[in-house]
């Protein structure tokens, strides 16, 4: 009976030691400390509270990329950058040991966003590509829509991550095109009508004095031309030069947080 109580403490402690690295090895490289999804305000339904962290849970994973949300309602005093580095640190977000990964903090009283970015994110994350991410996400921001603010947040994240993976990093030159709304299909053919019916009526305004004539002889003033000889001279050629487009590529800055990670990203108002 003692040997059996033995070997089960032992077998216990074993456990117990192997669990820690179990879990590390089976989140694949991610420390699993936080929730990607931390909504301390409560700006989300149950629902969307779900679904979101779902959908960021599912696109890290799958990117083995770390995407995260956290959201407060005031900054006291504090940049929002600043906030936003030192919840990725203090949460233990990104994957591998170079801690990929980017982190969206939302100050719903400052109405404040930043994005900040660690390790691969860097890269994927350019500096006008963050503050694309931004447009696209400010209106639903301003309008208090936080759960499709988060989901743009999630969608571009994986984009612009798969993008700098295949060697295409978004930045400045080269932006995703956001799509035209399908109002459009309907305004352009309009707006195309309205504008050939102008530009013809005017020009048939200005044929008022015009009469069919048989020949062409009619069409001239008599006595008003008399050509007695007629040479083509090359009198001269011009050359336009136009210079070629530069790189206005941006790249990425970094910054170094508190704790000493180093650190990209961007932030703004909405």
């Amino acid at each position: 009976m003692k040997k059996i109580w033995t070997f089960f403490l032992l077998l216990v402690f074993c456990f117990s030691i192997s669990v820690p690295a179990l879990a590390e090895d089976g989140a694949g490289g991610f420390a699993d400390a936080c929730y990607r999804l931390q909504d301390s305000v409560g700006v989300l339904t149950e629902e969307e509270d779900s679904e979101i962290q779902n959908l960021l849970d599912e696109t890290s994973v799958q990117l083995q990329f770390d995407l995260a949300v956290v959201v407060v309602d005031t900054l006291d005093g504090r940049s929002a950058q600043e906030w936003a580095d030192d919840s990725f640190d203090s949460g233990q977000f990104g994957y591998g040991s170079n801690k990929d990964g980017a982190l969206l903090l939302i100050s719903t009283v400052d109405r404040t966003w930043a994005i900040s970015t660690c390790g691969y994110g860097i890269t994927a994350f350019t500096d006008a590509g963050i503050q694309y991410i931004g447009e696209q996400m400010r209106d639903d921001l301003a309008a208090g829509n936080y759960a499709e603010a988060f989901r743009t947040f999630a969608r571009q994240g994986g984009q612009f991550v798969t993008m700098a993976r295949e060697g295409r990093p978004f930045d400045s030159s080269d932006l995703p095109k956001k799509p035209l709304s399908w109002i459009w299909l309907i305004i352009s053919p309009a707006i195309g009508f309205v504008v050939a019916i102008i530009v013809v009526g005017s020009m048939k305004r200005q044929l008022r004095t015009v009469r069919r004539q048989a020949a062409a002889g009619g069409y001239v003033r008599e006595g008003s031309m008399n050509v007695t000889e007629s040479r083509d001279l090359f009198l001269y050629h011009t050359i336009d030069r136009t210079e070629k487009a530069k790189n206005t590529s941006s790249g990425s800055s970094t910054h170094t947080s508190s704790s000493g990670t180093t650190h990209g990203g961007g932030s703004g108002k909405f």
